[in-house]
């Protein structure tokens, strides 16, 4: 992608003044609740829609063995759900902790990585997390491991959505791992970006591995992207030069070159005084126009609550804020942005309500919302705030619609086995 040095649609701005709305503007209805054992818990990822409007989605725990689940949720005509687990972890050799959404290719296979799992070793107790494929047939679902991450050289923790490219092959990144050991604890390493190439028998290659350096970033985490001209870009939530310190975090871009790539840092986040360009961006980017956008979890002039950020320029040589939050409307956006009719939609894992039901969450119980520009103001509404009762509590996977414009996301209990998926119509 060619950053360049204009407008994009409908929110972009320059340094405009950013306006919450206080009222509430949408509908919202629970579509299912997690059970625990019975059928998963803890949905971290965010939920795919088939052509067909069902939705697949994971849970980190919960299922039979309290090691996650891959879940189907089936509309009905009567406005019901129905939910189909197509499988359930048994923890260890086949993965545990599936935290990451789901990708579909076109026959309606589906790829997802758990967190830990796989083959323990000196580097993972628990294993150092898989990639796997579930592939539907008449008599359900067959699932196989694709790939055991070692730790090292080739990375542990896979914790994002992976993406697909034309030809089939997986991309993805792992928070830990790698073959520099200068992030120690529990990562194992600085983390890697990779490939899976599906016509060698899915084959891993690294892409990159982060060094623990001003000049590069530090555990990625994110969903990457892919421009129109192969290149990759993502976020790390630590790493980088910001005045502040290395831990900051950064978004950076990958580029191709004779069968390597080449790893360059956009931009640094914390490189404005007090950390008004947020911190800690750990969501991926989307891209509008040209520019780039994500969330940071941190930081912004409010505080540090977290921002919604703007990319853009030749060689990102110009940054702003586009909208950060003040507790009330919201706070921690952990999740990626979804862009759809001229306006963002996003969570926040806290802010919002601060009645305290939601015991996980001491800052709110997070909110829903949506950003628009409107008269060169970019006003905030809040579509709706989650109350930490049977609507659940502290949303950190990203929304997705369907053509009616509906959102569906998921938001956890108020335990760690509990949780909901959920629609909002705006």
């Amino acid at each position: 992608m060619q950053l360049r040095l204009r407008t994009a649609l409908a929110i972009a701005l320059a340094l405009v003044i950013a306006v919450p709305e206080t009222g509430l503007a949408a509908s919202f209805k629970v579509l299912h609740t997690f059970m625990g054992p019975t059928d998963g818990g803890n949905p971290q990822g965010t939920l795919i829609l088939d052509k067909t409007g069902n939705l697949y989605g994971t849970t980190a725990r919960g299922g039979l063995h309290n090691a996650g689940t891959v879940f189907e949720l089936s509309p009905g005509g009567n406005g019901n759900w129905t939910e189909t687990i197509i499988y359930t972890f048994q923890g260890t050799s086949d993965g545990e902790a599936p935290v990451a959404g789901l990708v579909m290719d076109g026959q309606g296979n589906l790829y997802g990585t758990t967190e830990i799992g796989g083959t323990p070793n000196g580097y993972c107790l628990s294993g150092c997390g898989v990639v796997f494929e579930l592939s539907p047939g008449s008599s359900g679902w067959t699932y196989q491991v694709l790939h055991i991450f070692s730790g090292v050289p080739d990375g542990a923790f896979p914790t994002s959505d992976m993406i697909m490219d034309a030809a089939g092959n997986l991309y993805g990144v792992t928070a830990g791992g790698g073959n520099y050991s200068g992030c120690a604890g529990y990562y194992a390493g600085c983390g890697t970006v990779f490939e899976l190439l599906k016509a060698n028998g899915w084959q891993e290659q690294i892409l990159h591995t982060f060094v623990y350096e001003l000049t590069d970033g530090q555990n990625p985490s994110g969903k990457l992207l892919f421009d129109g001209h192969g290149n990759l870009y993502g976020t790390t939530w630590a790493g980088g030069k910001g005045m502040y310190g290395w831990y900051h975090g950064t978004v950076f871009e990958m580029k191709p070159s004779n069968g390597t790539w080449t790893e360059s840092v956009i931009y640094s986040f914390c490189s404005q005084v007090n950390c008004k360009d947020g911190n800690q961006p750990g969501a991926g980017v989307i891209e509008i126009n040209g520019q780039l956008y994500g969330t940071a979890a941190l930081g912004g002039p409010n505080g540090y609550y977290g921002t919604v950020f703007e990319l853009k320029g030749s060689n990102a040589n110009w940054f702003a804020t586009s909208y950060d939050f003040d507790i009330t409307d919201g706070a921690e956006p952990v999740a990626p942005v979804l862009y759809r009719g001229g306006v963002l939609y996003g969570v926040t894992e806290q802010g919002g309500i601060q009645n305290g039901a939601c015991t996980l969450y001491q800052m709110g119980n997070g909110v829903v919302f949506k950003l628009a520009l409107v008269n060169k103001v970019i006003r905030e509404t809040v579509l709706y705030q989650f109350t930490g009762g049977s609507d659940g509590c502290g949303p950190v996977g990203g929304l997705v619609a369907d053509a009616k414009g509906n959102l569906y996301g998921t938001a956890n209990g108020n335990n760690v086995i509990g949780g909901t998926v959920f629609e909002v119509t705006p």
